[in-house]
């Protein structure tokens, strides 16, 4: 919660600038008052608006507008001088308590994983702090966090810092101190985040900076509060639904006279349609009728429903055509008959001349007489063909009897089929001339001489049905004309359908009309005193409506402010530190190509922007640096971010919390160089802790026994089954000159020897790698056989040679010059020699060492790492 609680009053420091409603400053001191409960939930499930409304309700009225500072940090403290002592435990790992002195310089701070590191830093982090950033990140309680699991208590950490003479204890202030660390955690989240997606990455700066929880915060504020509060009175939109319906009753009321006269307009108005001149009343009584007299509708529907009468179609025209017709086919008939009667004789002819043709295929004499064809007087086939030639006419007279005798048929049982018709509709239309013309019988089909006597004599019974026929076609003239009528009638009710329709739809709208008249007078008589009580809760109600208002207002205001702040963080926090991370950048890689260094950096000013760079062997191309740099590089950016904000800070003290092993191998020569021989954190204390042994160990080789000498050492050791932390509050120095010095003080020579010969090896290294970088770093070694390694004395001699020719060129290197001089005036050939130049294995010597020579040998190389302290300009 502290970076949290922190940052949050940077906001508030930042919003007294603002211009803002005061009621938006309420709300952000009322957050900050309940701001570990608010950060516990999110915006998940309206878990965060569920909890600040309630809050908000009870209090904004009455918290202040002014903010009022962090109280938590010293009011006028002073500032931060040398770091003195750190006093720690029981804490988290600590058992007891331990002192450690921190006034150097440098402390170092090494062991192995699991020996009490982190807690040490931990110790510092509450100190200057007040809080540790593991126990947020895991949302821990803190209280809980800093006890030791076996003892289930702690003591604050104490640490302390000189002013002068004086020790004063350190007050945590998380604003003042809160660059001073550089933990291998954020490295390793800035990495881890820089290979998520784009909008992941927007968390890249706060975690770098430990400002990510308040990051996590902000976002966790809901877009609004409405859905938690009444901006709109509950019984008042009862009251208002209700009203709507009083005034809509009113509304009735009112409007109910223009109603009624455009009923009795539309009245009017059919009334001139139906009848013109008559009322409208008048006109209802016509078309539905009264209990005295009936209805014009009804009066045709009961026409148009009565059966109306059949149309026989029967005509006299019709028998008389179908008669005559009968008469003129007889007639042909027998005068055909007799012209086939006169040829009667030839027909057996034909028959003969037919049987005659059908033996002339392949005849060759007379069917009749047998005698040849060629003997006849006439050939009896010629004579058939002949013969059947002139009985042709007599053929076509015998189909034209025939056909007559068909028509005559047909037209008989014409007639008889009309005077059956004729006689079946009299039945049904004249029953009594039926009886009266006493005809005679028809047969049941058309066939044999029934029509005699029906034309016989007189033609008595035909001239009775001729004028059975008449009178029926009488009857047919008078249903046509009642058939013409039905369709008048047809089209006259569904006219005074159409009018009783819109009288039926006019008489709705009236009584309709009447109704909502009747029912809006009742609403409104009973609406005061029905609505009595909702009035008085409307009443009641309007306050609390009038506050949620004003805190929905209040909390649209403070949103926006604190995710305006947020969005601006990355540029506040990385402000002026382009060109600063990238110098330091390019001293954490010296050793990659010179292209791959960096020629400018530009850092985000906004929460979503990119890091971009420019490599030196491209100046003008921009490259985000989060895609084309590997893990590796990632990291030192970050380190080189931190590293920079801290000096640009001026923070007096820097913490490397494991921060090497969060880099790979390949870099951490210059990141230690960085950190130690190139003056960027001269003037600071430095604090560095590592599990690197190998790291350290080059550390105290490379930076020389003066300055190792002054450097304060820490090794925690491994419990050995007593889960108590073991400190080494003065480990042996790792620096070969120190341990030759202090093997000579004890009188140890073959000691200061076994030292002085990787002391001489390192420094001899570094005097040739500076020789490199300053002119011509070749020279020459002479070896023994193919397989022998150089000799040290040989290295020497080369190296003493090469720097003597340009010693007047620059400080320290006539040091130099004297000190390998010194040790070359030891005889190459003496045991001495003989011992540094085969190397620290065990060996049996027939004699002891000299005294004075390993006292000169050693200081030999006491004073070339003196040199090499100046060449190097430390």
């Amino acid at each position: 919660m502290a970076s949290i609680h922190s940052e949050y009053h940077r906001f508030l420091e930042h919003l007294a600038q603002r211009q803002v409603h005061d009621d938006v400053r309420r709300l952000a001191n009322l957050v900050l008052d309940h701001l570990e409960p608010l950060a516990e939930v999110g915006a998940a499930r309206r878990g965060r608006s569920t909890r600040l409304a309630p809050l908000t309700i009870d209090n904004l009225a009455q918290m202040p507008v002014e903010y009022a500072g962090d109280g938590r940090g010293p009011e006028a403290g002073s500032a931060l001088g040398r770091l003195h002592q750190l006093e720690v435990g029981p804490f988290r790992g600590f058992m007891r308590q331990e002192t450690f002195d921190l006034s150097h310089d440098i402390t170092l701070v090494y062991g192995a994983n699991g020996t009490g590191k982190s807690s040490f830093c931990e110790a510092l982090e509450v100190a200057m702090l007040g809080s540790i950033s593991e126990a947020q990140a895991k949302r821990l309680d803190q209280r809980l966090y800093c006890n030791n699991a076996r003892l289930r208590r702690h003591v604050a950490p104490a640490l302390s810092f000189k002013v002068g003479d004086e020790a004063q204890v350190v007050q945590p202030d998380e604003a003042e101190y809160r660059f001073c660390f550089i933990e291998k955690n954020r490295l390793d989240d800035f990495a881890r985040i820089a290979a998520r997606t784009p909008g992941d990455q927007r968390q890249l700066i706060a975690t770098l900076f430990g400002v990510d929880q308040f990051s996590e915060f902000v976002r966790g504020f809901n877009p609004s509060l409405d859905q938690d509060l009444m901006l709109t009175g509950i019984q008042a939109a009862q009251l208002a639904q209700r009203r709507l319906l009083l005034a809509n009753s009113e509304q009735t009321i009112a409007a109910h006279p223009q109603k009624v006269a455009a009923v009795e307009a539309l009245e009017q108005a059919l009334a001139q349609r139906m009848l013109p001149g008559a009322t409208y009343q008048a006109c209802v009584e016509w078309l539905l009728g009264t209990p005295q007299q009936i209805g014009r509708l009804p009066d045709v529907q009961a026409q148009l429903d009565a059966a109306p009468p059949s149309i026989h179609g029967v005509t006299q025209a019709r028998l008389e055509a179908l008669l005559a017709d009968a008469y003129r086919l007889q007639e042909l008939l027998q005068a055909s008959s007799a012209q086939l009667a006169a040829r009667a004789g030839e027909v057996s002819y034909a028959k003969l001349y037919e049987a005659v043709l059908a033996l002339a295929d392949g005849a060759i004499a007379c069917p009749a007489c047998g005698t040849g064809l060629a003997s006849v007087a006439q050939d009896p086939f010629d004579k058939a063909r002949t013969g059947l030639e002139q009985l042709a006419q007599l053929a076509d007279l015998q189909k034209q009897d025939a056909n007559l005798r068909t028509q005559l048929n047909e037209a008989v049982r014409s007639l008889w089929d009309e005077m059956r018709r004729v006689v079946a509709a009299a039945e049904i239309a004249c029953p009594a001339e039926l009886q009266a013309a006493d005809l005679p019988l028809l047969p049941p089909t058309a066939a044999g001489n029934w029509l005699g006597q029906w034309i016989d004599g007189e033609r008595r019974a035909w001239q009775a049905l001729l004028q059975i026929a008449e009178t029926i076609e009488g009857l047919d003239a008078q249903a046509r004309e009642v058939h013409a009528q039905r369709g008048a009638l047809a089209h006259e009710r569904d006219r005074l359908q159409q009018h009783q329709l819109e009288i039926e739809r006019l008489r709705v709208m009236r009584v309709t009309a009447d109704q909502e008249l009747a029912a809006a007078s009742q609403t409104v008589a009973e609406f005061e005193e029905a609505n009595s009580y909702l009035i008085q809760a409307v009443a009641a109600e309007v306050p609390v409506v009038a506050h949620h208002q004003r805190i929905k207002t209040a909390y649209d205001g403070f949103l926006p402010e604190i995710q305006a702040y947020l969005a601006a963080l990355p540029g506040v926090l990385l402000q002026g530190l382009g060109e600063l991370a990238r110098d330091l950048y390019n001293e954490f890689n010296r050793a990659d190509p010179p292209g791959d260094l960096l020629h400018a950096l530009w850092l985000p000013v906004a929460e979503n922007g990119k890091i971009e760079v420019e490599f030196s062997s491209e100046p003008g191309v921009r490259y985000d640096a989060l895609i084309v740099f590997s893990e590796g590089h990632i990291k030192c950016l970050g380190l080189a971010i931190l590293l920079a904000k801290n000096i640009s800070q001026g923070c007096p003290v820097v913490i490397f919390d494991d921060v090497v092993n969060a880099i790979d191998d390949d870099h951490r020569d210059g990141i230690w160089r960085t950190f130690f021989e190139d003056g960027w954190l001269d003037g600071k204390q430095v604090i560095l802790t590592s599990h690197a042994e190998e790291f350290l160990h080059r550390i105290q080789q490379e930076l020389g026994a003066k300055r190792v000498g002054a450097i304060k050492r820490y090794k925690f050791l491994p419990h050995q089954g007593e889960h108590e932390l073991r400190v080494d509050s003065d480990p042996p120095t790792k620096n070969y000159v120190l341990l030759a010095e202090q093997a000579l003080a004890a009188d140890e020579k073959r000691e200061a020897l076994r030292h002085a010969r990787p002391a001489l090896e390192s420094l001899t290294d570094r005097l040739w790698t500076w020789l490199g970088r300053r002119g011509d770093g070749r020279i020459d070694i002479k070896l023994g056989g193919p397989r022998s390694p150089w000799e040290l004395n040989n290295k020497c001699c080369k190296l003493r040679s090469a720097v003597d020719r340009i010693a007047a060129q620059y400080d320290g290197a006539p040091q130099a010059v004297a000190a390998l001089t010194a040790l070359l005036n030891v005889s190459g050939t003496s045991i001495e020699w003989g011992y540094l130049n085969r190397g620290t294995h065990d060996s049996r010597l027939d004699h002891e060492f000299d005294r004075a020579t390993v006292r000169a040998i050693v200081k030999s190389v006491a004073m070339l790492d003196d040199a090499l302290d100046v060449l190097q300009r430390r």
